[in-house]
């Protein structure tokens, strides 16, 4: 009796423990694809890149330009041209201007050194003349005193004076030579002061020269500083 029931008991317990482990089995397998979806959302949502912005909105196209347009834009093209070629006018104005300004200096350096020899020679020729004086006072004074020893030569024969003959045209003699030697003293001081005074004159013509150069070089120096100010003052 006992052995005729075991059968369907076994049936029924293996039943059970065959839908216990499908269950579980099912249960498993949801969890599973249940945290496969969740894991692909995270990595997916984190792994995402960032939209790209979106297009620019499409220009339309523009149509042909009108006539006032495309004469504006020639104004604005004209007045951009005109000032950049201002700006490079002015440029060059004001280096010719300087180069202008540079050579009237040097001239007028030149001028001026050649104005300080002149009157460096013509104080020279004036210290030679003086010397040339100097020694014409001295020659007459000579001569002078020559002439006193001649006139007591001609009394000497009546025995007027004290000293023979002999000695007085010795004395006259040395007199004679020293004045020939003042005389000689004076012509080379007067020909030293008319050397100088050439030099001067020489000296004072360069002066001349040099200035008048340099007043011609400042004033194309002015004229180009005058353009360049009024093309400055023009609306640059």
């Amino acid at each position: 009796m006992g052995s005729q029931e075991e059968p369907p008991k076994r049936k029924e317990f293996q039943r059970r423990t065959q839908d216990d482990i499908d269950s579980f089995l099912s249960k498993k397998e949801f969890s599973r694809t249940t945290a496969s979806g969740t894991s692909a959302q995270a990595s997916s949502t984190t792994s995402s890149p960032e939209p790209p912005p979106p297009p620019p909105p499409d220009t339309e196209e523009r149509g042909p330009l009108t006539d006032e347009e495309h004469e504006a834009q020639i104004k604005a093209a004209r007045a951009s041209r005109a000032e950049s070629e201002a700006y490079q006018d002015v440029a060059v104005l004001r280096k010719k201007a300087h180069a202008f300004s540079h050579k009237a200096a040097k001239f007028y350096h030149k001028h001026k050194a050649n104005e300080a020899k002149a009157q460096k020679c013509s104080q020279r020729a004036v210290a030679y003349r003086e010397k040339a004086e100097e020694r014409k006072a001295k020659a007459k004074e000579m001569e002078e005193k020559g002439k006193g020893y001649e006139s007591e030569l001609a009394g000497a024969a009546s025995g007027q004076t004290e000293l023979s003959p002999e000695a007085l045209r010795t004395k006259v003699a040395q007199f004679d030579r020293k004045v020939a030697k003042q005389n000689e003293l004076v012509r080379r001081n007067e020909s030293k002061a008319a050397a100088q005074t050439a030099k001067a004159a020489k000296f004072k013509t360069r002066a001349a020269k040099y200035l008048e150069q340099s007043k011609l070089f400042e004033s194309e120096a002015t004229r180009f500083s005058k353009r360049a100010d009024n093309l400055e003052r023009a609306g640059i």
